[in-house]
């Protein structure tokens, strides 16, 4: 393991010892789990713009990203995908996916006209204050999730979910800004106890204000999600950044959310700090981050971490990204002990070498991370972590612009697995059908692994009338299994259909249904957004 350890040390000290280059065009963006089924999970967005099939969607795990589901299905708000190695995720978990940035448009006046040009008009001496874009942004919507089944009423439920997200920059043109996410989600049958505790169902996971020294520094206080260190979780306390030239440097003082209800605990107090460089020349881009944290329990050390970021473009038509991270505390027979030891690796490479042809190839290899005093009564079971590996690779093809095929190959082992883990499959669609004017797809998947082999294959068809204003999607998917140690085939049909309306003033609505049907069994779940942008 020592040779392992060090190997994989030297690659990346060889990555970050390249010289730094520029801003990374890429974004990360959030959703938020919606409701699951034993094939898919799906993640409500804002948007789901430059998201495909087969990407990647992240959740934070000790503090660490952790690839969790793999895009199959996409409408204009909210994907539904696979889960990648056996995750387990809860309803309301916060899921992180990093695409290219949406260009940002020039903001139109009513007549279609821009700032710049009724500007140009005036010969300028129309003041654009009168026509200053708002500085704020806001999100807030309402879900419901029921479920039901012809078997038992113990396994009906109704869930409510309700999200509020608004951010503002220079509130009245002073230097504070102010940004939050705040997430209330219960069960209806546990109405009385969740009154008893609001805590339990109420999230926040930002709540914060910043206040800007100069144009170069700015203070952070409250609870906040730092871009630069989104490995580290959210914050509760003060942060402080200061950019020069094309370095940018921060420290942190605080603390984390607390393990059972996400409220505040200082106790768990942590402190750290980061930096790193953004360049850029011509086209290329390059951007690298380097943090050093110490986290505690009762004021003891929990854990001690450093860990590096890495993105580039710099080779031509190809994107690369990279991130680890490496303990450096360890408690062996009750003493402190400083050892370095990598906790995760992982990279993904992106190639397009023609517009019609992209590629893609990830690397995940982790462990679970140790907390030596929270988790002090599991030390001995935690202690026997192994390095999980796992390969992925996707092949996009877009020989014209309506036409999208999609293969991808999985592999993934663990040292007590009987036999790797193998999937692969592919995707066919094609946007605007002749005369139909549908949006359909197929896609196939082949799973196979040490206790189960199975099958999946899914039709789906949406169709958008009135400028989009509304549109209707259903999908029908066959799934088969067979499993090892028992000889009872796994055989399903499920069925879904949703319905989304855009409503005057900003406002969206969402209708969905999805039937699992088996021989004797029958399960359904209806699902309900109201969703209002400001």
């Amino acid at each position: 393991m020592k040779t392992v350890t060090l190997k994989y040390l030297i690659y990346f000290v060889i990555i970050f010892a390249i010289d730094f280059f520029s801003q990374s065009l890429i974004e990360k963006r959030e959703g938020a789990v919606t409701y699951q089924t034993p094939q898919n999970v799906y993640v409500k967005f804002v948007s789901t713009e430059n998201i495909n099939v087969d990407d990647t969607l992240f959740i934070l795990r000790a503090n660490v990203l952790v690839p969790a589901i793999q895009v199959k299905f996409l409408s204009s708000k909210s994907v539904a995908g696979e889960r990648i190695n056996n995750v387990s995720l809860i309803e309301n978990e916060l899921v992180f996916v990093f695409v290219e940035a949406v260009e940002k448009k020039e903001e139109k006046l009513p007549g279609g006209e821009t700032l710049d040009s009724l500007s140009s008009l005036a010969g300028n001496k129309l003041s654009k204050k009168v026509f200053t874009p708002k500085n704020y942004y806001g999100r807030f919507s309402m879900q419901s999730v029921s479920q039901f089944d012809n078997v038992s009423s113990r396994g009906d439920m109704q869930r409510w979910r309700y999200s509020l997200s608004l951010s503002s920059q220079k509130i009245a043109d002073s230097k504070f800004s102010f940004s939050s996410y705040i997430n209330f989600a219960y069960n209806v049958k546990d109405w009385q106890r969740v009154k008893k505790n609001i805590g339990q169902s109420l999230k926040v996971y930002d709540l914060g204000v910043s206040y800007e020294l100069s144009t170069l520094s700015l203070f952070w206080f409250g609870r906040h999600l730092n871009p630069h260190i989104s490995n580290v979780g959210t914050i509760d306390g003060i942060q402080y950044e200061y950019s020069f030239s094309k370095y940018y440097t921060g420290a942190i003082l605080g603390s984390r959310p607390n393990f059972s209800d996400y409220g505040y605990n200082a106790k768990l107090f942590q402190f750290g700090g980061y930096a790193g460089r953004i360049d850029s020349f011509q086209s290329s881009s390059m951007e690298n981050t380097i943090a050093v944290f110490n986290q505690t329990n009762n004021f003891k050390t929990d854990r001690r971490y450093f860990y590096l970021q890495h993105s580039n473009d710099i080779i031509p038509k190809t994107y690369f990204f990279a991130s680890s991270e490496v303990d450096m505390f360890k408690k062996v027979n009750g003493a402190n002990k400083n050892m370095l030891s990598i906790t995760s690796i992982f990279f993904s490479v992106r190639y397009s070498p023609i517009q019609v042809i992209s590629a893609s190839l990830n690397y995940d290899a982790r462990k679970n991370v140790v907390y030596y005093e929270t988790y002090k009564t599991m030390l001995e079971y935690l202690i026997e972590n192994e390095m999980r590996q796992g390969y992925s690779a996707n092949i996009y093809i877009k020989p014209f612009s309506q036409l999208y095929i999609s293969l991808n190959s999985g592999y993934r082992f663990q040292k007590r697995d009987a036999k790797p883990s193998r999937n692969f499959g592919s995707t066919i669609s094609y946007y605007r059908i002749p005369y139909a004017k549908v949006d359909g797809s197929i896609s196939f998947l082949k799973l196979i692994s040490s206790y189960s082999d199975g099958t999946q294959v899914a039709f789906r068809a949406s169709k958008s009338f009135w400028d989009d204003d509304i549109s209707l999607t259903g999908e029908i998917r066959d799934i088969n299994y067979k499993f090892v140690n028992n000889p009872v085939a796994m055989n399903q049909l499920i069925a879904g259909l949703e319905m989304s309306v855009r409503i005057p003033f900003n406002m969206y609505a969402s209708l969905s249904y999805e039937g699992i049907f088996e021989k004797k069994n029958t399960q359904g779940r209806v699902f309900l957004d109201l969703t209002k942008r400001f």
